[in-house]
């Protein structure tokens, strides 16, 4: 059996597992309306929203779930015709348009989601909230040398400091992390040698791979790693915020810009208050919060404070992975199990990590 059928068959033994988890509760425990929300998000960035939330609605308690985004996509699927959740909220974008594309998820529409722009929704299903760079976090204490502003400076530093950096540079497991999956299919479009040449330098320098941001940041902030690629920039932000040892680089060459995305189930047992709470993440006080709090980056300009660190300020050009038809190409079975398998090959990885 290949490593991609293997991949497939734990992630349906987990769904049973994921949806054992207690969530974590906001609203009183009194309330009958109740909003189930699965989500890839931190609850420290988002926890926030959610109690600002049910004090608007008092009669309304949220049931809020953290999950990993390759295992929510797998849980949306498996529970599809009797849905626990009423919102699914994820970084994995590809994964979200999938789900709508393969009717999995209904439509909504309000003035806040009419009021924004086009490529900011797909279809009136799958809806963005939030953009942020993708960035890498370093280690000031421990990397060797000039912190990379590129990717190629990067590639200077690992081929001049090989004892420092070996097995001490993370990236996300493809295999285990949607958005990982994502965001390596993005880096091989916007720059396909760099990225091949990169690959090969972290396969000949034992990177690790991680399923879950949170972990990686952990490792860069304790200097077993000395850098984290492709990180999710709001995560970035916060810890390195509190931590002067850790510095958030926006790569020169290109900084990857991603959006955070929700849509409502199809068969979705409270799909008012999912909508409810969609209309709030794009009200002009959750996206102003998201900034002035530090939580996230909004996904509407207006909402933007100049001169506020949440503003981002790419030092070069971006590229916003666009919520289009486009992302459906990458999750193409034979296109998804050849990508991945090349990808082991580069890192020189031939078995699953648990």
């Amino acid at each position: 059996m290949g490593i991609f059928q293997v991949l497939c068959m734990v992630m349906l033994l987990h769904v049973g597992s994921v949806w054992s988890a207690d969530p974590v509760w906001f609203g009183s425990q009194d309330n009958t309306r109740v909003l189930h929300v699965n989500s890839t998000m931190d609850l420290a960035s988002f926890e926030p929203i959610l109690k600002v939330f049910v004090a608007l609605h008092p009669d309304i308690k949220v049931a809020y779930r953290d999950v990993n985004t390759l295992d929510l996509y797998h849980l949306t699927i498996d529970q599809h015709k009797q849905p626990q959740a009423s919102l699914v909220i994820s970084s994995a974008m590809d994964l979200q348009l999938k789900l709508v594309n393969d009717g999995y998820a209904q439509t909504y529409q309000s003035n806040f989601t009419e009021r924004l722009p086009s490529d900011f929704r797909w279809r009136h299903q799958v809806f963005a909230f939030s953009l942020e760079p993708v960035v890498m976090l370093v280690n000031t204490e421990v990397f060797p040398g000039d912190l990379p502003e590129d990717r190629q400076s990067l590639l200077q530093t690992i081929r001049q400091n090989e004892s420092i950096m070996t097995q001490r540079i993370g990236t996300y497991d493809i295999r285990q992390s949607g958005v990982g999956y994502l965001l390596a299919s993005q880096d091989a479009r916007q720059a396909d040698v760099t990225w091949g040449r990169l690959l090969e330098a972290f396969g000949s320098h034992q990177v690790r791979t991680y399923c879950c941001t949170h972990e990686m940041i952990d490792d860069v902030a304790s200097g077993e790693l000395v850098l984290g690629y492709n990180l999710l920039g709001s995560y970035a932000s916060q810890r390195a915020r509190d931590d002067k040892r850790l510095k958030m680089i926006l790569p020169k060459d290109y900084t990857l810009m991603l959006m955070r995305t929700a849509l409502i189930p199809k068969q979705a047992p409270n799909p008012q208050d999912a909508g409810l709470f969609l209309d709030f993440l794009l009200s002009d006080s959750a996206q102003k919060m998201m900034q002035t709090q530090g939580l996230l980056f909004p996904i509407r300009p207006d909402a933007n404070i100049p001169n506020d660190p949440y503003v981002v300020s790419a030092p070069g050009p971006t590229g916003v992975i666009e919520l289009d038809q486009q992302l459906l190409v990458g999750r193409d079975y034979a296109k998804q199990k050849r990508f991945i398998r090349n990808w082991e090959m580069a890192l020189e990885i031939s078995e699953l990590v648990p």
